[in-house]
């Protein structure tokens, strides 16, 4: 027994140390202008991917907590640490700029990034260039748009917002173990309570596999995107809920049911995403669902601050999801087989989404848990556009619910980069059909996999 944990050991921090190295040596392919880079940083990632399956596949659980703990922060830092140095993605140049033409006194949701009015601004603004869709006002939240301004006063420096990012995401690391802590030894299934693929084991093995996650460390310390600012208080929600759940004393239960919904209010505020959960939370809450107005005021309270309802400043973030298409898993099918779309408009397809999350809330109303799982995959699902990482805000909920078919898309999806690689395809940003392959088809076998593997545990427990 000593010698076959002494080889899983060996095994674990090899896997770990290829991890690692190989999340460092994303730093050498990070320069997309150049020819062929994306495709040696896609290969380095999936690489990674596969490290990070097999570290964590063996997360050491039969040594001492303390251990434990010490193995997962020095990991969880050392990776974000190795990633800092990348190449930020090209929306960060849009939060810079946000936040630099309120300083100057303009609106992000007026004035478009092309406007007229802001040629000294861009004058001054060296990576004006950079700037994706300059046609577009501001389609950011207004939580998300006092970030970028107060950022912008203290520095322009892309470390700043890259270690703000990150430490967001560690806090989220933190309460996900709590999150954790609390679980029960088993976990979900679709609409059920048995596993789905990740063993029972400690709250540190299986927290890995969200904060070891390569889109995870790349997402946020890497490319420094603000989406960890959304799941922070979005994960804080979910857990002031479970506690919510188990408490008795009913005045406390109202005090739960309010820090809950300002949470959620602090995490649409900053991105949307988690409003398609408080239908959830409505079952969760039950009749303290009241409380949710505080989810609506937060963000309302916010857009004041920009002019709203006289500018409306949600109007840009409508007609961009009316437009906007890129690497969708779904409705590329339905596309060139019943219901053809020559324009690529999306409109109709995001009124099918909403409609998909009402009814799957309230298929699952009765246990808001995995209703919540199902929700965020649904959205990703039918989402017409799927940016790798969108995938973070349902990584949580997948490690917290033991659901691997996500944490699987969430390394197929660093295919999604050979886009800026455009030798490769016939027409830029167009999916040729062997990459839509590469993205969805090890989760969807993974999922099938885990499902069969799960109905065969039901039988063998009947027989």
């Amino acid at each position: 027994m000593e010698a076959a944990n002494r080889r899983g050991l060996i095994g674990f921090s090899i896997a770990l140390a290829a991890e690692i190295v190989l999340c460092a040596s994303l730093n050498l392919f990070d320069n997309w202008t150049l020819e062929e880079m994306p495709v040696k940083f896609v290969a380095c990632a999936l690489l990674c991917g596969l490290a990070y399956f097999a570290a964590v596949g063996s997360f050491p659980v039969r040594i001492t907590p303390k251990v434990q703990s010490g193995i997962f922060w020095t990991v969880v830092v050392a990776l974000r640490l190795v990633a800092l140095p990348l190449a930020p993605g090209d929306d960060f140049w849009r939060y810079q700029w946000e936040g630099k033409i309120q300083h100057a006194g303009f609106n992000p949701y007026v004035n478009a990034p092309d406007d007229p009015q802001l040629e000294r601004e861009r004058a001054e603004f060296p990576a004006w260039h950079k700037i994706n869709h300059r046609d577009f006002r501001a389609i950011y939240p207004p939580g998300a748009e006092l970030f970028f301004a107060g950022l912008s006063r203290i520095s322009d420096s892309p470390l700043l917002y890259k270690l703000l990012f990150t430490a967001a995401d560690l806090a989220t690391i933190a309460v996900l173990l709590r999150l954790l802590r609390g679980a029960r030894a088993t976990s979900r299934a679709p609409f059920g309570d048995s596993p789905n693929g990740l063993p029972n084991s400690s709250h540190y093995a299986n927290a890995a596999w969200y904060a070891w996650n390569p889109l995870v460390v790349y997402s946020f310390a890497g490319s420094a995107h603000f989406d960890s600012l959304m799941i922070l208080p979005m994960v804080i929600g979910i857990l002031l809920l479970t506690r919510f759940e188990n408490e008795t004393e009913s005045r406390r239960k109202w005090w739960l049911a309010l820090a809950a919904s300002a949470a959620f209010g602090i995490a649409i505020s900053i991105k949307l995403v988690p409003a398609f959960l408080l239908l959830c939370c409505v079952f969760a809450l039950g009749y303290r669902a009241i409380a949710l107005a505080v989810s609506a005021a937060i963000p309302l309270l916010l857009s004041l601050l920009y002019g709203y309802p006289t500018i409306p400043i949600w109007d840009s973030l409508r007609r961009f999801a009316h437009v906007t298409r890129l690497n969708d898993l779904f409705w590329w099918l339905i596309e060139e087989t019943v219901w053809p779309n020559p324009h690529q408009k999306n409109y109709h397809y995001n009124v099918i989404l909403l409609i998909a999350v009402a009814v799957i809330s309230l298929l699952a109303w009765w246990n808001w848990k995995r209703a919540m799982l199902w929700v965020l995959g649904t959205t990703l699902v039918l989402s017409p556009v799927l940016h790798p990482w969108y995938c973070t805000w349902l990584l949580p909920l997948a490690t917290w619910r033991r659901a691997l078919a996500w944490h699987v898309l969430s390394i197929t999806l660093f295919t999604y980069f050979l886009f800026w690689n455009e030798r490769i395809f016939l027409l830029p940003w167009h999916s040729e059909p062997w990459l839509r392959v590469v993205i969805i088809g090890p989760p969807l076998a993974t999922a099938i996999w885990m499902g069969l593997t799960q109905r065969a545990q039901r039988r063998q427990q009947q027989e």
